[in-house]
């Protein structure tokens, strides 16, 4: 599914389970070029971080890619990932301070930092979890 959202200057496209002809008509729409489509069609496995004049191109733990540039960010993935609707909503409500993130590689930054915040907190639930049960162990 793609999604599109727009804020001034902020131009996001993000495909959540995208099939291979919605990725193919955002890579045409947006001219993106042959190296980077080989990438997201190839079966590289390692985390990719690489930057050029053009773009920048981020592949993390295989599951989500980022293609970011001074005109739009696209970022791919198959699941549904709260931190992208947390701040699509934060984008669409116009909560988004535009003098923090006024372009799209400050907008990728964003998305990185609640990525993170995000896995965060789910490692913290997980940790509480195991003492929970360690405590229910020592007691019996």
């Amino acid at each position: 599914m793609i999604s599109k959202y727009n804020h001034k200057d902020l131009n996001w496209i993000d495909l959540e389970s995208g099939t291979k002809e919605e990725i193919d008509h955002i890579m045409e729409e947006y001219s993106i070029p042959s190296n980077i489509q080989e990438k997201l069609n190839g079966n590289d496995k390692e985390d990719r971080f690489e930057m050029n004049y053009d773009y920048i191109y981020a592949s993390i733990n295989n599951r989500i890619t980022f293609i970011v540039s001074d005109r739009f960010l696209i970022s791919i993935h198959s699941d549904p990932i709260l931190a992208f609707t947390t701040s699509s909503k934060e984008l669409e409500l116009d909560m988004v301070s535009i003098e923090k993130i006024n372009n799209n590689k400050v907008l990728f930054a964003h998305l990185l930092k609640n990525l993170f915040k995000n896995r965060e907190t789910e490692i913290s639930s997980y940790f509480n979890q195991i003492e929970k049960l360690k405590n229910k162990i020592l007691i019996k």
